[in-house]
């Protein structure tokens, strides 16, 4: 009874599937790694585009301005990830369908919120990609068990499903899962047409698979010269067991038929090719024709914007293959205790031991083992010919060693390629993953069977149920042993590494450990700590922490400022490996502060959180090289109200690049035509800051800066400009600003009445009421000015009935007849920003400044300056003299 469930293929594909579905389904949606916030919103204006033809989106396309429209919008990078984007899409309509009745859903689609992410979407988005691969777990036992036999196929198939890396990587919404997933399906239905002379259909669905594939992610293309070789691989065969057929034939005095020409092929054995052998190269290549055919169909037929943007959706994939190939991870690569670009090619045999299970390694040194054993009890009848399902399961290890050597070439095809590139990452190597637990299954079974077949066991197991007990046995050891590895690292899957060398903690001093997991639960920390959603945390990786907090979340990655801006800055444990952005950042908090929590998974700790300065502005990238970067900066305290004769003290934090000592920054305030109202030079704390003659590049610097508005401050807004004079030979100005953003960089100037004497310092001037001012100084040039030039003139009022900041005065130049010989209507009276919105109050001091243009036809001589109300021309007022002269 026991051995008829065992064998039945419903029971058996169930137990397959089940196995795959629950440890990927179970709490789905913990935690979220960092990439997968793009995919989701790739998947969002993926699905707009394809329902919606008048839909607009961003695009990574320089020749389209970065703008899309339709089916455009399919190409959304160059991975190319088409699957992964189905998948995403079948999660929109997941969780679109209990709201259908009240949103569209194109409208619910482009609403959506991918950044920062609604955590609501992270089970519906990766469910696609579970359902999926718990599938081809069943699949792949169902062709293993044709090309290998039931033991083999049974054995490696729940060492794919109970694999803590595989589960990982196939419950998140990203492509190497489903990369893996199209190129396994697609080598063994290869096999299966050219192995065993199936029918053609086996080599259409090859080629579809491998459509597939290539979509998921552009690596795949490796298949198109493996498919080949494989055609050749099994052409060849065939030609040589036809000539040791003619041998044979010849040796029993039997007639062979026509003569046929020698062999030039040194692999074959020095015979002859048969007659038909270039119908049969010709077959050969129209079979390869045939796969290309299927291959090139699919991707059309599954991308979009294949139908609309052909040649550059081709061009883009090559272009980012390319740019992949040759270039390193940005932010560096953790491994054996160094940090590079390119952690060489070393790296990914090293990932895979620490990636695989122990019984993973044991059956591939077993299977490895088995190989020339195997190969010595050969059948002298040809193991590939069609076999009936008993005649599989009683040779699965012969065939299966026969198409070892294809599957190692495709193993090594690949390994190559990836290690060819600089950016390596332990996922990339996931599609060599399913042919290690074949091979590994291989070596389980034959040591079984080995075990099994030895005197002392023979009798306890009858010979007709030694074949499924040598599937039995190393099965219930993976279930045992494998379920254990899987529940102890549930549901943090990625913090899986083999404890033959010493789990996580011995990764952590090999690889770069950390992709999301425990973020979530930093955001737990503090969704439970604070009762305010005003505090501001900067965290790395925040797109895979900022779903999870109720709070103010801010990214930084080597923007150190942003790190200062928050309340609290987390730091994370793949960034602290490879000390990123810099030690100086690390150092700079940690001779500050001590961190209020630390997070720690598999007894490894993951998360550091620290408290941080809540500075509120920051800056992107403003960096002189060679000299220092504005990082962060804010006036304190942060309530202080800026008035005309007060102080307001500034704290800048600058990174050191080289900058000298003498070189100070600056804080102004300027106006509208960028004039500078009022101005401080920096000092460096001695408190908080390591002496200068210590600083290394990268230094984190906090300075003051006192800044002193004049008594005659206009009220009004005002500009912030932060720069630093420098001794720098290329800088003919000797400052350096920084930009600022524009609305952070605006304050506002209250009013602050004074009613002190007015002093003037034009003694022939006295004050005079005029509009709703006093105008009480005057300052204009003593000297003789050339006509055409520009005339400096500056007037200092006091307002005398609330009014509105934008009022503005005509001026007149008037010779010593009385005429008029030049005006200028409408000058403001300050330039300050938006004057519209500012009403000057009693009391409050204005500081006129203008350059008034002359004409170059102005006759000399000796001219007055009068004011003229705009509202009323009749009333004037004199206010100085100047002399001209010929230009």
């Amino acid at each position: 009874m026991i051995s008829k469930l065992l064998r039945s293929n419903l029971i058996t594909s169930l137990f397959l599937f089940f196995v795959a579905l629950i440890p990927r389904v179970l709490d789905l949606g913990r935690f979220l790694t960092p990439d997968e916030f793009l995919w989701i919103d790739r998947s969002r204006n993926f699905l707009a585009g394809l329902i919606n033809q008048g839909y607009q989106c961003d695009s990574v396309i320089e020749d389209w301005q970065f703008m899309a429209e339709g089916l455009a919008c399919t190409l959304r990078t160059g991975h190319p990830g088409v699957t992964t984007m189905w998948t995403g899409s079948f999660g929109f309509w997941l969780s679109w369908l209990p709201q259908r009745r009240t949103v569209s859903l194109y409208d619910y689609v482009v609403n959506a919120s991918t950044n920062p992410l609604d955590p609501n979407l992270i089970v519906p988005e990766r469910l696609g990609t579970v359902l999926l691969v718990s599938v081809w777990v069943v699949v792949v036992f169902w062709l293993g068990r044709r090309l290998f036999g039931g033991s083999i196929a049974f054995v490696a198939a729940l060492l794919i499903a109970l694999s803590p890396f595989h589960i990982a990587l196939s419950r998140v919404i990203h492509h190497d899962a489903l990369s893996t997933t199209f190129m396994t399906l697609s080598v063994l239905t290869a096999f299966i047409f050219w192995g065993q002379k199936a029918q053609r259909h086996w080599l259409v669905a090859s080629g579809i698979f491998g459509g597939l594939a290539f979509m998921s992610k552009s690596p795949a293309l490796v298949l198109l010269p493996f498919i080949a070789a494989t055609g050749l691989w099994f052409l060849f065969l065939d030609v040589k067991s036809k000539a040791q057929g003619l041998r044979h034939d010849a040796q029993r005095g039997e007639p062979t038929g026509s003569p046929l020409p020698h062999s030039k092929l040194g692999f074959l054995p020095a015979a002859s090719f048969p007659a038909n052998f270039s119908e049969q190269l010709i077959s050969t290549i129209i079979n390869g024709l045939i796969w290309f055919a299927a291959f090139a169909v699919t991707v059309f037929a599954v991308w979009p914007a294949m139908w609309s943007v052909p040649q550059t959706a081709i061009e883009t994939i090559f272009t980012y293959g390319n740019k992949y190939a040759t270039g390193g991870h940005a932010k560096g690569n953790f491994f054996m205790g160094t940090i590079s670009r390119d952690p060489g090619p070393f790296f990914y045999p090293v990932s895979w031991l620490y990636k695989t299970t122990p019984l993973g390694i044991l059956g591939v040194v077993l299977g490895f083992i088995a190989w020339p054993f195997v190969a010595l009890q050969r059948r002298r009848h040809h193991p590939l010919s069609n076999a009936d399902q008993s005649e599989a399961e009683h040779d699965g290890l012969h065939m299966f060693y026969t198409y070892l050597p294809l599957i190692l070439i495709f193993m090594i095809g690949y390994g190559i390629l990836m290690t060819v590139g600089e950016k390596k990452q332990e996922r990339y190597l996931l599609p060599l993953y399913p042919w290690l637990n074949f091979i590994a299954a291989a070596g389980l079974v034959w040591i079984t069977r080995l075990v099994l077949s030895l005197p002392a066991l023979k009798s306890l197991v009858h010979r007709s149920e030694r074949m499924l007990y040598a599937a039995l046995i190393p099965a219930v050891i993976i279930l045992v042993f494998n379920t254990y590895l899987v529940v102890s690292t549930f549901p943090y899957y990625f913090t899986y590494y083999n404890p033959m060398f010493g789990g996580i903690q011995g990764a952590s001093r090999v690889l770069t450990i950390g992709w999301g997991e425990g973020l979530d639960l930093a955001a737990d920390f503090f969704n439970r700590r604070s009762a305010s959603t005003e505090t501001r945390v900067a965290s790395w990786y925040e797109s895979t922490f900022s779903p999870f907090y109720y709070g103010q979340s801010i990214s930084y990655s080597k923007e150190k400022g942003k790190a200062l801006a928050g309340d609290y800055v987390i730091f994370y444990i793949n960034q602290m490996q490879r000390r990123f952005p810099d030690d100086a950042m690390f150092d700079f908090f940690t001779r500050r502060f001590e961190p209020v929590e630390v997070i720690t998974l598999q007894g490894l700790d993951y998360v550091w959180i620290y408290p941080s300065l809540g500075i509120k502005h920051y800056v992107d990238d403003q960096t002189y090289t060679g000299i220092a970067s504005l990082l962060a900066w804010q006036w304190s305290p942060s309530y202080v109200a800026f008035e005309p004769g007060r102080s307001v003290n500034f704290d800048i934090y600058w990174e050191y690049l080289g900058k000298k000592s003498e070189e100070p920054f600056f804080v102004r305030l300027v106006d509208a035509q960028d004039r500078i109202w009022a101005e401080g030079v920096s000092q460096t704390s001695a408190i908080h800051n390591r002496t200068a003659e210590e600083w290394d590049e990268g230094e984190m610097v906090y300075d003051h800066v006192e800044v002193t508005l004049p008594d005659d401050m206009p009220a009004g807004q005002y500009r912030i400009r932060i720069g630093l004079y420098t001794q720098a030979p290329a800088v003919e100005d000797g400052e350096l600003l920084f930009e600022l953003p524009a609305d952070e960089a605006m304050v506002h100037v209250e009013s602050n009445p004074t009613f002190l004497p007015l002093v003037s310092t034009t003694p022939t001037l006295k004050p005079q009421v005029f509009g709703g001012t006093t105008l009480f100084d005057a300052i204009v040039p003593g000297q003789p000015i050339p006509a055409g030039s520009r005339l400096p003139v500056e007037l200092r009022w006091r307002v005398e009935r609330p009014m509105a900041a934008n009022s503005t005065v005509h001026i007149g130049l008037v010779d010593e007849a009385g005429e008029t010989r030049q005006a200028w209507f409408n000058l403001t009276l300050s330039e300050i920003f938006n004057p519209e919105d500012v009403t000057w109050q009693l009391g409050d001091i204005i500081r006129t400044y203008w350059d008034l243009d002359l004409l170059p036809d102005l006759p000399p001589g000796r001219y007055r300056l009068e004011l003229v109300l705009p509202e009323d021309t009749s009333q004037t007022l004199p206010f100085g003299e100047i002399e001209i002269v010929a230009e």
